[in-house]
């Protein structure tokens, strides 16, 4: 036992007549001073010892401190429901004294000490009591003044007093190491023992639930270790940690007990990231909060490594596998939030429900765990569907490529990478031509946070050729959305001809939708064959003008600069429009043309112009 010696120094200290000096406990803050004298009071009353026991934490006044001497002394006189209530303490407990406790010749403290005044005959007789003081540094009361009060019982009373506090605190208090040396005459460090608190706080828990006996207990080795490793040294880390995943298991895992490995596998990191995030690790709570990380499931690369080096400690692998996505680490952990469902999803879909059943890029995703016949014959399937096109989902391509690209990179796969991008790149374009990809769909995928990223919940392989391919894939969408941009830029003309306002609005001014292509902050007008709009502009109906020349005023302000490359075309449009209207004096489609065409282009280009100029 790391503290036996102080316990069996205070057996000693309370059994002196006249100590005149008081003991100090410190250690910091949840290192397990507390629990340990919470042990030594059970000791106490086993010897029948009389002791007082005042948590100092947010105390004031004396008052308050008095009056927890007769809640402890009389608990049936002492009663909130009785008069006496707060009124005993001021009438027994009186009293001033200034005490001078630096030998400065000067009171210390701005104000008087109360001190109180016991006599065997008063009704707060205490005088075999051991006085216990707990949380020193947390106190409301001047530091200087309260050990003041505690030093009248020490060297005027007689009384043996047991101080417990973080002395790193109380260090940094002006004339603390004067007082020290005046009241205090033995200090103890208390040395954490989180075997011994691991044991007590998981008899804290639920009984029904039997996370203690099928998990905790089992475990206990693994999670102290990572304790250690965490160098965190606060024992109120690991007891939240351990009521966090109890929690967690009776909302969870309890179902999946059969799922001994795959429960063991999610302890590991939900205790390392409690432990980091409960001491506020910034660059874990970095990585959580950084969306590029949210939905994967490689917690700790190489790459990853250069970010976390506080990580070290734990001595992590290379690549390191988390079968629960990081968004919902950060949901579990820091806002307490447990999403059944995604989590199920996430379980279900983990390495630890492979069969017969699964296919072979879901097994080959989990190559670390293969044998080497296993693996060739999965890298072999793969490959050969891969190079039919069988895999025509978005993200499940991008996935299997990300899985070839990667084992290529590592000399796993015996192709020469230029043969496999070419491959990949060839495939990527027939299943556009195919129609087996849709620009909108996919625009869909990666416009919603971190949707890209990973495949039913598998995150894509990182590779330098991946990254490559990321990037001609972004060409490929773009080019395919110039195109599509004039395909749409004929339904503009199509639906003018058609008197169809709603898909000019749509087109124009947002369906609000992610999963459509919209032209709200696009500047499609420059796609538009300005002959072919000015022939459905002057044979529509003044309905239709109206709808497209009001779209077309309210659609550039501040902020939507890149539709000011469409200023030459507005140009352009009212000059042809002017010279029709001017020769076609008298219809009503001129009239409309005039009112609702060419002076909402021409408020629009105004628009563009104050803009500019406020901008310059």
């Amino acid at each position: 036992m790391p503290n036996k010696h102080i316990n069996e120094f205070l057996d000693y200290y309370i059994k002196l007549t006249n100590p005149q000096y008081a003991v100090l406990l410190k250690g910091k803050w949840g290192s397990g001073k507390t629990h340990f004298i919470n042990k030594y009071k059970n000791q106490l009353d086993n010897s029948e010892q009389k002791y007082i026991y005042v948590s100092l934490y947010g105390v004031t006044s004396y008052d308050e401190i008095e009056t927890k001497f007769l809640e402890t002394i009389h608990p049936k006189l002492y009663n909130k429901k009785t008069i006496f209530a707060g009124k005993i303490a001021k009438q027994l407990l009186k009293g001033t004294l200034k005490i001078d406790l630096d030998d400065d010749g000067k009171a210390d403290g701005n104000v008087s000490v109360q001190i109180p005044n016991f006599k065997p005959e008063d009704l707060l007789n205490t005088k075999d009591y051991i006085l216990i003081f707990d949380d020193l540094e947390r106190s409301g009361i001047n530091i200087i003044d309260l050990l003041g009060y505690i030093n009248f019982f020490v060297e005027h009373q007689s009384y043996k007093v047991i101080l417990i506090a973080n002395e790193e605190e109380l260090e940094k208090i002006d004339k603390y190491k004067n007082i020290k040396e005046k009241l205090i005459g033995k200090t103890f460090e208390f040395k954490t023992n989180s075997d011994l608190a691991y044991d007590s706080f998981l008899s804290e828990l639920k009984k029904e639930i039997r996370v203690k006996e099928d998990v905790l207990e089992k475990e206990k080795s693994k999670i102290l270790e990572l304790f250690k490793k965490s160098k965190s040294n606060n024992l109120r880390i690991l007891r939240q940690s351990l009521f966090d995943f109890e929690r967690f298991y009776d909302e969870v895992l309890k179902k999946y007990y059969e799922k001994e490995e795959m429960i063991n596998d999610i302890l590991y990191w939900f205790f390392l990231f409690s432990f980091e995030i409960k001491q506020g690790n910034k660059e874990v709570l970095d990585l959580f909060n950084d969306e590029k990380n949210s939905n994967s499931l490689l917690f700790f690369s190489v790459k990853k490594k250069e970010e976390l080096p506080s990580l070290k400690k734990y001595e992590l692998d290379d690549n390191c596998y988390v079968i629960i996505p990081i968004c919902q680490w950060k949901e579990i952990l820091i806002n307490s939030n447990i999403q059944k469902d995604k989590l199920e999803k996430a379980l279900k879909n983990s390495k630890y429900y492979i069969d017969k059943n699964t296919p072979s890029w879901k097994k080959l995703s989990y190559f670390y765990n293969l044998t080497d016949d296993e693996f060739k014959f999965l890298l072999e399937d793969v490959f050969e569907r891969f190079k039919s096109n069988e895999y025509k989902d978005y993200k499940h391509f991008k996935f299997v490529s990300s899985l070839l690209l990667f084992f290529q990179e590592k000399g796993l796969l015996d192709i020469e990478i230029e043969k496999l991008f070419d491959l990949i790149n060839t495939n990527f374009n027939v299943l556009f031509d195919e129609k087996s990809l849709n620009l909108e769909k996919i625009y869909f995928i990666k416009n919603r946070a971190n949707t890209d990223r990973n495949y039913e919940n598998i995150a894509y392989f990182e590779s330098e050729n991946f990254e490559r391919l990321k990037s001609y894939i972004n060409e490929v969408l773009e080019e395919k959305k110039i195109l599509k941009q004039k395909e749409d830029s004929e339904k503009i003309i199509l639906a003018i001809k058609e008197k169809d306002t709603q898909i000019l609005l749509d087109l124009l001014e947002s369906k609000n939708d992610v999963r459509f292509i919209d032209y709200k902050n696009i500047p499609i007008l420059n796609y538009i064959n300005i002959d072919d709009l000015f022939n459905a502009l002057i044979k529509t109906d003044g309905l239709t003008m109206h709808y497209f020349g009001g779209i077309l005023k309210d659609r550039y302000y501040q902020g939507k600069e890149i539709l000011f490359e469409e200023e030459i075309f507005l140009k352009e449009l009212i000059k042809r429009l002017e010279d029709y209207v001017s020769k076609n004096r008298g219809k009503v489609s001129s009239y409309n043309l005039k009112e609702q065409i060419v002076k909402n282009l021409k408020i629009a280009l105004s628009n563009i112009e104050k803009i500019k100029n406020a901008n310059n």
